[in-house]
């Protein structure tokens, strides 16, 4: 059920926009440090999903949990690619201010439709990677307090066209 006609009796069913399935991935583990302005990899919420239909796309969730002891304002830059760092499927920028010293922990999300359509049984993988803003300091911790509940995931779904 991979084919044009497959796709075609979705439609014509009503059948469009139907999840046709969900993968996740959900990190509550120790926290990973990025520093500097050099984008990075955050490694532990790489994604994949393999499409069971051609021409149906990907709905990308991820909630990233982070934080910073610098005292002051930071600004942090946020890519998400599809397989390889040439496909930029969506991009942010995050600032949140620390008093007083100590963690925060505010959230990075991603909410978007990737709009390249898919090739059925072709393995797609999802990665954020992140970086300061050359007017910011610090490091960024990705699950910042994870003996706290810290918890970062990705979610992946295959949408019917």
């Amino acid at each position: 059920m991979s084919n044009a006609a497959d796709l075609a009796r979705f439609a014509n069913d009503g059948l469009s926009g139907t999840v046709l399935q969900v993968v996740n991935t959900t990190w509550n583990s120790a926290n990973q440090t990025i520093n500097g302005t050099t984008f990075t990899e955050v490694t532990n919420l790489t994604t994949s999903i393999t499409p069971s239909f051609t021409g149906s796309k990907i709905l990308i969730q991820s909630n990233i949990d982070f934080g910073n002891a610098y005292n002051g304002a930071e600004w942090y830059d946020w890519k998400l690619y599809r397989d390889s760092t040439s496909n930029l499927v969506a991009g942010a920028a995050t600032y949140f201010n620390v008093q007083y010293g100590g963690p925060i922990g505010p959230h990075m999300l991603f909410n978007t439709l990737d709009s390249n359509t898919t090739t059925a049984g072709v393995s797609r993988s999802y990665k954020v990677y992140a970086a300061a803003n050359a007017n910011s300091s610090g490091s960024l911790s990705i699950n910042w307090s994870h003996s706290q509940g810290s918890t970062s995931s990705m979610t992946l779904m295959e949408i019917a066209q």
